[in-house]
């Protein structure tokens, strides 16, 4: 699940998101950007300017020269061409090929649960409503309006962000809401592949001084990443449970074994056997059964895990499927704690067992 979650967070965030400390917009000649792209471990960097926008749709209405208006709220990314390069955006779409700009002018990407909000289709116009800035309560009209159309739909495994997102060129965001200055309110990363995202974090931020802040994928999600690191460890903890509830299976393993064999031990005595000696066949009894045990389990486990990553059989939907990961820290966790419960309850049961024979 944690593999699932990484994979959900980093198809459509940046690896790296950069954003100024102070204020919301920053001018683009603060920034060096072929000292930016220089770093090492920098695949792609994009900029943008990201608003709160309300789309609008009038679907027609059969039979009637009327339209019914629907409305929801987005999230618009104002960005440039190289944003869909760092999204990889060419694999996750429906439709037309997501394009900026076509001939006739400005185009939108809308994610697929926006549209459907909407009821509309790809080849529908909408309307964008940005609120102005520094106006009154009582202003007439405090809405910026712009019409546009979309090239296409994206489609990425974060519901959020198909529910959300509508992508604009910022050239042309920049004249709907005449910035003459150039601002932006995000520089966006992609990082190579296996990239140090700590340390490429680092070399950002000494680069840019204070004034901006940098965050991976991962502070900027952190509360989920939190979370399911959280879940890990309570699902570690309660397969720990089950293995002491299984070595309640081995204590009365171990205990009718010591009882059947009762009337065996004059006989052993005689043969100059010790008590010790003993103990330490039941011992190594219960070690030999959960052994047997534990290692028919762990290849078990495995060989499961291994058809699971290669063939995929179990399917959370149609088209996706249950997600696996295998981790040999984690395999080789549930051994240690099965070896050591093992050996634990096992001593305890032979001790108590024969301590007043």
């Amino acid at each position: 699940m944690e593999k699932l979650i990484d994979q959900i967070y980093s198809e459509f965030d940046a690896s790296i998101t950069i954003t100024p400390t102070k204020g919301k917009t920053f001018s683009e000649a603060e920034v060096n950007w072929k000292e930016l792209a220089s770093i090492k471990g920098v695949k792609t960097i994009a900029k943008g300017r990201e608003e709160l926008i309300v789309l609008e749709y009038g679907q027609p209405i059969e039979e009637q020269k009327d339209y019914r208006i629907k409305r929801t709220n987005a999230k618009l990314y104002a960005v440039d061409d190289a944003f869909l390069d760092l999204t990889a955006l060419p694999n996750h779409h429906k439709g037309g090929l997501p394009v900026l700009h076509d001939p006739q002018g400005p185009m939108g990407i809308m994610g697929i649960g926006l549209i459907n909000k909407l009821e509309a289709s790809i080849n529908s116009e909408f309307t964008i409503f940005l609120p102005k800035k520094n106006i009154s309560v009582r202003a007439k009209q405090p809405f910026l309006k712009k019409k546009t159309r979309i090239s296409s739909v994206l489609v990425y495994q974060n519901k959020i962000v198909n529910e959300e997102t509508f992508l604009w060129p910022l050239s042309d965001f920049r004249k709907f809401v005449k910035d003459t200055n150039e601002t932006i309110s995000h520089i966006y990363v992609r990082a190579v592949p296996g990239a140090d995202l700590v340390d490429l974090k680092n070399s950002f931020q000494q680069k840019l001084g204070d004034s901006f802040q940098v965050k991976t994928y991962q502070e900027k999600n952190a509360l989920i990443f939190k979370t399911s690191k959280s879940e890990k460890l309570i699902l570690t903890l309660i397969l720990i449970f089950v293995f002491i509830l299984a070595c309640f299976n081995l204590v009365s393993s171990i205990t009718m074994i010591y009882i059947e064999k009762k009337n065996n031990f004059l006989a052993l005595k005689s043969l100059g056997m010790t008590q010790k000696g003993i103990s330490q066949i039941f011992f190594f009894q219960g070690i030999m059964i959960s052994a047997l045990g534990a290692l028919l389990g762990a290849l078990l486990g495995y060989l499961i895990c291994a058809l699971q990553m290669k063939f995929e059989p179990i399917k959370i939907s149609a088209n996706q499927p249950y997600p696996i990961g295998f981790s040999w820290i984690d395999f080789s966790t549930i051994v240690f704690s099965v070896t050591i419960l093992t050996v634990l309850f096992t001593f305890i049961t032979v001790k108590l067992l024969t301590r007043n024979d």
